[in-house]
C-alpha cells in the first residue's frame, strides 16, 4: 500500500507537469464514459429493475402463442375458459391471478372529465405479486360479483394529481363510466410493472357468457401465478404446455394452432416490452465509441513513454524492477481513467435528465424511472478500472522492455522512434479506422432504414388533421342505435366550428393498426375457420376518405343512404383486390365478415380505395375492408377534424362540441394526426439522431486518434526527414512518403472494417422486425469518407514536417 502511495503521487506529479495532455486524455475519456453511462442508465431502468413485490422471480406469466407468426406472438393474452381451466387443472402455481390490462373508463368526478386506463384483476391478483396497498385495502371475497364489483384501488400517481394526495380519499365515491364507484385503496409509488400503465384497478367480473365456448375466441386476460415451492418455471412451462394441447383437443376449432408459454415476472416484463435489442444496438455503438476514447488515450501514453525513454531507463539501471515500471504507468492510466470516470458522471448526469426530457412519447416509457442509480454509479467505476487498463497495459509493457544501454547513450531527443513501437502505432492507428468504419456502416444502416419507414407514403394526408378518441359507456349508450345517433348529433356540430372544413369518425385512425376480420367470399371453396382469410377491418362515417385523403380507385363510397335500413355495403383495399380477389373486378362481388356480436351476413363490395399502411412504421400493405359506421356503429371510436390551418387550433373548440351533446363525456388523446404517427415511432426520431451523433462523435474521435499518433510519430522523424531534405529530397517527395504510409494503414483498417460489417444488414434484419436493410452505397461512401478524413489528419502534420530546416533537424538533440 506503502509502494502504491508513492506511485500515485509520482503519478499525479507528472500528469500536472503535462496539464494540456492530462487535460486531453481526462476529456476524451470522459466523454466515452459519459455515453455509455447515460446509455447504461436506460439498460438499468428497464433490464435490471427489479419488478415490485416479494420475490419476484417466483411470479409466473402465462401467456398464448398465437399461431400466426407475428412479432412477439408468444406473449398474446388468454381466453377466460382457459384461464378458468388451467387455475383448477395445474399442479405447479400455489395460486393464479388474471388481469384485464388494456380497458379505459371515464372518470368524470374530481375535474375535468378524463379517459383513464385501467385494469380489471382477479380478487388474489396483488396477493399473487405480493404487493401491498398505502392506504387503504385490496378487494376482498365477493366484490367480483356482478353488484357488489363498484369498488376501485388508486394508482399513486392519480391519487396526487386528481386526489391531492388526500388520505380521506379512502372511502369517497367517485364516478366512473357514470357509476358510482368506491375508493377502497392507493397503490404505493413503487408499484410499476414495466410497460402496464393502469391508473386504477377495479374487479373483474367473469360472467356466465364468459365461460363459453364462443368466450375462447376472446383472448383479453393475461395470468399471473406464484409457483409453489421446490417448482422450476421449466416443469411449470412443460405443465401448461400440456394443459394447452387439452384445450387444442377438446376445442379444436378455436384452439387449433394455439399453445401456451409461461415466463418469469421479470423475463416477460423486458421480452413483451420489447426493448432489449434496441438497448444491445445502443450500448454496442457507445462500447465501440469508448474503446475508440481508450485507443486514443492509450496512443497518447504511448508517445508519453516513449518520450520518456531515458528516464524509465535510468529508473531501471538504478534497481527499479520492470514490475514496478508497469505499475508506476499502470497507476497514471488509473489516474487519469478515474478523472475521467469523474468527468464522465457529470456529463452522463446531464444526458440522463436530456434523455428522460426527450422519451416522452408514451405512457409506458414515460412510466419508467430513469436516473442516476446505484447500478449506473457501479458501471461507471467498472468502465473507469477497465479504461486504466486498456490505455495503460500496452503502454506500460512497451516502456517496461527498454533498452537500458542504448538509452542512456542515445542523447537525441529526435530519434526515431524503433521498429515495434510504430509496428505498434501503426496497429493502434488501424484499429481505430476499423472500429470508425464498422460503427459508420452499422449506424448508417440504422439510420437509412429508420428514414426510409419514416418518409415512406403511408395512403393518406395526416397534415392538418386533428385527432381524438371517444369511448361511449355501456351506462347510456345501450346499444348500436343510440351510438349511431350520438355520431349523427356531434358530426354536425363539429363541422359548423369555424376553421372545420371536414370531420368524419372511424372505429380506428389510419395506420394506427386496426384489428383484423375473418371473412369468406361468396362463390370461392368454404374452409374451416383458422384458414379463413382475413382483413384489417374498420367502420367508417361518410366523409371519412375525403377527410383523411384516402383516393377512391373504382367505384363509390359510402352515403348518408348505407344506414341500417339499406343492404350491407363495404368498400376494399387495393391490396385486397390484389391479394383475395386475385386482382379481379372487386365491384360487385359479395363477402361476409365474421365480426363478433354481430350476425353474419353479405355485403356488397361498392368501391375499391387506396392502401394505407397498417401501421406508420409498417413496410407492406394489409388487406383492409371498410364499412358504414352506421350499419356496424362501434362504442368506441376516433374523431378527425379536417382543418385549415394548425389542427391544434381546433382543440379546445372540439371539447366544447362534445360537451354541449354529453357534458359527462371526456375526449381522450386530442392531437394531431402527426403527433399520433409521431408517438407511433416509439422515439425512432430522437434514437436515429442519438445514434447519428455517437457515430459523429466516434468519427471525431477516431480523427483526433489518428491525427494525433501521425502527429508524434512525424515528430519522432523529425532528424530522418531532415537527412533525407538534406540529401536532397523535395517537399512533395517527403510529403507523399508519409501520405502513402497513412494511405496504407487506413487502407487496411478499412477491409478490416468492411469484412466486420458485411453481415451487419442480415443481424439487423434478425433483430428488428420489418426493417430490411439494404443499402450497399454505404460500403462505398463510409470507406471513402474515412479515407478522407485520415489524409486530412495526415496531411497537416506531415505538412508541418516539410516546412523545418534541415541543418536544424539535423544539429538537434
Amino acid at each position: 500500500m506503502e509502494t502504491f502511495t508513492k506511485d500515485l503521487q509520482l503519478a499525479v506529479r507528472m500528469l500536472l507537469k503535462k496539464p494540456g495532455f492530462t487535460l486531453v486524455a481526462v476529456l476524451t475519456l470522459a466523454l466515452g464514459i459519459a455515453v455509455n453511462a447515460t446509455m447504461f442508465s436506460m439498460v438499468s431502468a428497464f433490464l435490471l429493475r427489479r419488478p415490485p413485490g416479494r420475490d419476484p422471480q417466483r411470479v409466473a406469466v402465462v401467456s398464448s402463442v398465437n399461431p400466426n407468426p407475428a412479432f412477439q406472438a408468444d406473449v398474446y393474452p388468454v381466453s377466460a375458459p382457459n384461464y378458468l381451466a388451467w387455475r383448477e387443472a395445474n399442479h405447479v402455481f400455489a395460486d393464479m391471478a388474471a388481469a384485464d390490462e388494456d380497458r379505459f373508463v371515464n372518470l368524470t368526478s374530481q375535474g375535468q372529465p378524463e379517459v383513464i386506463r385501467s385494469a380489471a384483476v382477479s380478487l388474489n391478483y396483488f396477493s399473487v405479486l405480493s404487493v401491498t396497498v398505502q392506504l387503504g385495502r385490496t378487494f376482498e371475497t365477493g366484490e367480483d360479483q356482478s353488484g357488489r364489483d363498484h369498488v376501485v384501488i388508486l394508482s399513486h400517481d392519480l391519487w396526487e394529481r386528481r386526489f391531492g394526495s388526500d388520505a380521506s380519499s379512502i372511502g369517497r365515491i367517485i364516478r366512473l363510466n357514470r357509476e358510482d364507484y368506491t375508493v377502497i385503496g392507493v397503490m404505493p409509488a413503487s408499484f410499476h410493472l414495466l410497460g402496464f400503465t393502469p391508473q386504477l384497478w377495479t374487479p373483474l367480473v367473469l360472467t356466465p357468457a364468459d365461460q363459453t365456448v364462443a368466450a375462447r375466441s376472446n383472448r383479453s386476460l393475461r395470468l399471473f401465478a406464484r409457483l409453489k415451492p421446490g417448482v422450476t418455471i421449466e416443469q411449470a412451462r412443460a405443465e401448461l404446455v400440456t394443459l394447452a394441447r387439452r384445450a387444442l383437443e377438446s376445442f379444436p376449432d378455436t384452439e387449433k394452432g394455439w399453445g401456451a408459454a409461461v415466463r418469469t415476472l421479470p423475463d416477460f416484463l423486458i421480452y413483451g416490452f420489447g426493448i432489449r435489442n434496441g438497448l444491445v444496438v445502443m450500448m454496442t455503438t457507445v462500447g465501440f465509441v469508448l474503446m475508440i476514447a481508450c485507443a486514443n488515450v492509450a496512443g497518447l501514453l504511448l508517445a508519453r513513454a516513449a518520450g520518456r525513454r531515458k528516464e524509465l531507463a535510468i529508473r531501471i539501471a538504478l534497481g527499479a524492477g520492470r514490475l514496478r515500471i508497469v505499475r508506476q504507468l499502470l497507476t497514471e492510466g488509473l489516474v487519469i481513467a478515474l478523472l475521467g470516470g469523474g468527468t464522465g458522471l457529470l456529463l452522463s448526469n446531464w444526458g440522463i435528465h436530456f434523455i428522460r426530457a426527450n422519451m416522452n412519447f408514451n405512457e409506458a416509457i414515460s412510466a419508467v424511472p430513469l436516473q442516476l442509480d446505484s447500478n449506473v454509479l457501479l458501471f461507471i467505476l467498472a468502465v473507469s478500472l477497465l479504461c486504466a487498463v486498456l490505455c495503460g497495459i500496452v503502454p506500460a509493457l512497451n516502456a517496461s522492455r527498454t533498452d537500458i544501454n542504448t538509452n542512456l547513450k542515445d542523447e537525441s531527443r529526435a530519434t526515431s522512434p524503433s521498429r515495434s513501437q510504430s509496428r505498434l502505432r501503426s496497429v493502434m492507428v488501424t484499429g481505430e479506422i476499423a472500429l470508425a468504419l464498422f460503427l459508420l456502416i452499422g449506424t448508417g444502416l440504422l439510420l437509412r432504414g429508420i428514414s426510409l419507414i419514416e418518409h415512406q407514403n403511408l395512403g393518406f394526408r395526416p397534415d392538418q388533421l386533428l385527432t381524438a378518441g371517444v369511448t361511449l359507456d355501456a351506462a347510456r349508450y345501450k346499444n348500436a342505435s343510440e351510438q349511431a345517433l350520438f355520431v349523427r348529433n356531434l358530426l354536425p356540430r363539429i363541422q359548423q366550428l369555424p376553421g372545420a372544413q371536414g370531420v368524419a369518425a372511424a372505429s380506428e385512425l389510419p395506420a394506427s393498426g386496426p384489428d383484423s376480420v375473418t371473412l369468406r367470399i361468396k362463390n370461392q371453396p368454404d374452409v374451416s375457420a383458422n384458414q379463413r382469410l382475413s382483413a384489417l377491418h374498420v367502420a367508417v362515417t361518410t366523409e371519412y376518405f375525403r377527410v383523411a385523403g384516402i383516393p377512391l380507385l373504382r367505384g363509390r363510397t359510402f352515403t348518408e343512404m348505407d344506414n341500417p335500413a339499406a343492404p350491407p355495403v363495404v368498400l376494399v383495399n387495393q391490396e385486397f383486390v390484389r391479394r383475395h380477389l386475385h386482382d379481379q373486378d372487386a365491384l360487385g362481388q359479395q363477402l361476409r365478415l365474421d365480426s363478433s356480436g354481430a350476425t353474419p351476413q353479405w355485403s356488397q363490395i361498392v368501391g375499391v380505395v387506396g392502401n394505407v399502411k397498417t401501421y406508420s412504421e409498417d413496410t407492406h400493405d394489409d388487406p383492409e375492408v371498410y364499412e358504414p359506421f352506421l350499419q356496424r356503429p362501434v362504442s368506441s371510436f376516433s374523431l378527425m377534424v379536417l382543418a385549415g390551418s394548425d389542427p391544434n387550433n381546433l382543440a379546445s373548440a372540439l371539447r366544447d362540441a362534445v360537451a354541449q351533446v354529453d357534458a359527462e363525456l371526456p375526449l381522450a388523446r386530442v392531437m394531431s394526426m402527426p403527433t399520433v404517427i409521431e408517438r407511433q415511432k416509439a422515439g425512432n426520431p430522437f434514437f436515429t439522431r442519438v445514434l447519428g451523433s455517437f457515430a459523429l462523435l466516434a468519427l471525431i474521435l477516431a480523427a483526433i486518434g489518428i491525427y494525433g499518433l501521425i502527429a508524434y510519430s512525424v515528430g519522432q522523424r523529425t532528424h530522418e526527414i531532415g537527412i533525407r531534405m538534406a540529401m536532397g529530397a523535395g517537399t512533395p517527395s517527403v510529403l507523399r512518403m508519409i501520405l502513402w504510409e497513412s494511405l496504407k494503414r487506413t487502407a487496411v483498417g478499412a477491409v478490416i472494417g468492411l469484412v466486420l460489417a458485411l453481415p451487419l444488414p442480415k443481424i439487423f434484419d434478425a433483430i428488428f422486425y420489418g426493417l430490411h436493410l439494404r443499402e450497399p452505397r454505404l460500403y462505398f461512401i463510409v470507406p471513402l469518407a474515412i479515407l478522407a478524413v485520415a489524409m486530412l489528419a495526415t496531411y497537416i502534420p506531415a505538412r508541418r514536417a516539410t516546412q523545418i530546416d534541415p541543418m536544424s533537424a539535423l544539429r538537434q538533440e
